[in-house]
């Protein structure tokens, strides 16, 4: 069978210079791959994105067009383990199960896909025993978190007139039935997911979307790089004043710099231990009569693949050390960056050693 390009769902991620992101497997669910094979419609899966093939019948249409519209379904998989300390994940641990969809989204050509959450509900079966405005029943299953009787579904019997503290108690209007009346109460879930699964996608296609065109369609799923502020630990045997002792963004040109190190961020941690920086406190510790200086960041700097190549520890106009490597994305401190009662930061560090011998 003659097969035409039909669309593309691809990952990016801006820690990639070209965006290509290929921390994950981009696979279609049980389901999904069943209907495609019954609509002639084929997945070849890259490092970075997924192909699908439409099947073309003697007329040159495609089979799957006949079906519309459809849903095809995947899950993005982890295929390491670095993907967590590069990307901000706020977004996703805000759902429930994440699920990135079109549904919703004013068409384009690449599009990128809505994150939303997919819904579960799980179903009891429950018999009243003695009918009463608020019958107490004990579920078997776990409602989400945050459940209000609002959010139950009763039939055969009355509403949900209320939930207990920890969701494993309901009371229930069964004063309209008799005892020994079964009824059923659906509630929401956490919906199950494959381990390993980042998250969904799931694809609404209508007629149009599942005819092959000159352009195939591109869906995207964009992923947004983790920030942290960067930490650099100064050992250093110098006694001399270090209110110069800073860290530069050389890099040619006038262009706004990719890191700044101001002169709030700079302690000296010897004469102002800070109780709550660990790499600090165990730095002084083992460097005994040896100065070590903290040069924070002004800001949070977003992962990225290339480094900085420019970052030069400099006292003055004096430079001290070039080439200063990045803090690597595996290399973490908590750190209290503002008074209480603001939380500590999640800060990237590393450690110079300048040492006169």
């Amino acid at each position: 069978m003659r097969a035409a390009p039909l669309l593309d769902l691809r990952v990016t991620h801006p820690f990639y210079a070209d965006l290509r992101c290929g921390d994950l497997v981009i696979a279609p669910t049980v389901a999904t791959e069943a209907l495609m094979r019954r609509l002639a419609v084929t997945c070849k899966t890259f490092p970075d994105h997924a192909s699908l093939y439409a099947g073309l019948d003697g007329a040159g249409t495609a089979v799957a067009s006949a079906a519309a519209p459809i849903a095809l379904e995947f899950e993005l998989r982890l295929r390491g383990s670095g993907f967590a300390l590069i990307t901000d994940l706020a977004a996703l641990d805000a759902q429930v199960a994440p699920v990135f969809t079109n549904q919703g989204v004013a068409a384009a050509n690449p599009l990128n896909l809505r994150l939303t959450t997919r819904t579960a509900r799980g179903t009891e079966t429950l018999t009243a025993s003695a009918p009463s405005a608020s019958e107490t029943f004990v579920l078997a299953g776990k409602p989400l978190p945050g459940t209000a009787p609002a959010d139950f579904t009763v039939v055969g019997a009355g509403k949900v007139a209320a939930v207990s503290a920890d969701l494993r108690r309901v009371s229930v209007d069964t004063s309209g039935v008799a005892a020994g009346t079964p009824f059923q109460l659906s509630y929401p879930v956490r919906p199950e997911r494959s381990r390993g699964t980042v998250a969904e996608v799931s694809l609404a296609l209508d007629k149009g979307l599942l005819s092959p065109a000159a352009s195939p369609q591109a869906f995207v799923v964009p992923f947004a790089s983790a920030a942290a502020r960067w930490a650099y630990y100064v050992v250093m045997d110098f006694a001399g004043d270090i209110s110069t002792l800073r860290i530069v963004d050389a890099t040619p040109g006038n262009g706004p710099r990719a890191v700044t190190f101001g002169d709030a961020g700079r302690v000296d941690l010897a004469q102002a231990p800070d109780p709550s920086d660990a790499v600090g406190l165990d730095l002084l510790r083992r460097n005994p009569g040896r100065r070590v200086v903290r040069l924070l960041s002004d800001a949070a700097v977003p992962a990225r693949e290339v480094p900085l190549r420019q970052l030069e520890l400099r006292l003055a106009d004096t430079r001290l050390l070039a080439a200063l490597a990045n803090p690597r994305p595996d290399r973490l401190v908590s750190l209290r960056t503002a008074p209480l009662p603001a939380p500590a930061a999640t800060v990237l560090y590393d450690v110079l050693m300048l040492l006169a011998n």
